[in-house]
């Protein structure tokens, strides 16, 4: 039993998710102003199976790394999703991945 407590940090570090230099840039909003002048590429998801055991404003704060991460993937540069409020609470990690032009 003793193991499994020295593991456990071990095994949540394996479950985070990391910014790259493409992520960074990428902007996760809940405003449609801001994305209504945008080309949509499609949809994505940020969720993870460790949001269960994680607090609620870390589960957040890993649901815009993985949707700014899932967007720079499909070359956007935002994301429309409901978790960039943040008064979220879940359960929804979905959001529209869009390009737009500066």
């Amino acid at each position: 039993m003793p193991r499994f407590f020295i593991l456990l940090p071990a095994l949540l570090l394996g479950a985070c998710a990391y910014h790259t230099s493409r992520s960074s840039i990428v902007v996760v909003t809940d405003a449609k102003s801001v994305v209504e002048n945008c080309a949509k590429l499609g949809e994505v998801d940020g969720q993870d199976s460790s949001q269960v055991i994680m607090p609620l404003d870390k589960t957040r704060d890993s649901v815009i790394t993985r949707l700014k991460i899932a967007a720079a993937e499909l070359g956007g540069t935002h994301v429309l999703a409901n978790a960039a409020d943040i008064k979220w609470k879940g359960p929804d990690t979905k959001g529209a991945v869009y390009k737009c032009n500066p």
